[in-house]
């Protein structure tokens, strides 16, 4: 007996889909975190998080982010696209 058409359609979508899941999780097993820096002219240069120069650049990173949290623009709330198209009285 020969399946449906339907069937066989969602047989090989269903394997294209277990086929790139599973390339997604070799792809996140084998990701390490780095750092990459841009300099004038197009040129860039990757950094491994457990080089010299990586760590240091995580380290900067992570205290600018920090900066950026403890007050400034964060901490007024922003007007919505409707609160801003508002007239004023």
């Amino acid at each position: 007996m020969t399946p449906k058409p339907h069937r066989v359609l969602l047989d090989r979508v269903s394997a294209y889909a277990d086929e790139a899941a599973a390339y997604m999780r070799r792809r996140r097993a084998l990701r390490k975190p780095f750092a990459r820096l841009y300099y004038g002219g197009g040129r860039a240069s990757d950094h491994a998080s457990d080089s010299d120069s990586g760590a240091e650049l995580f380290v900067c990173a992570g205290r600018l982010i920090e900066l950026a949290g403890d007050g400034g623009a964060s901490e007024r709330p922003s007007l919505s696209p409707r609160e801003r198209a508002k007239p004023e009285h």
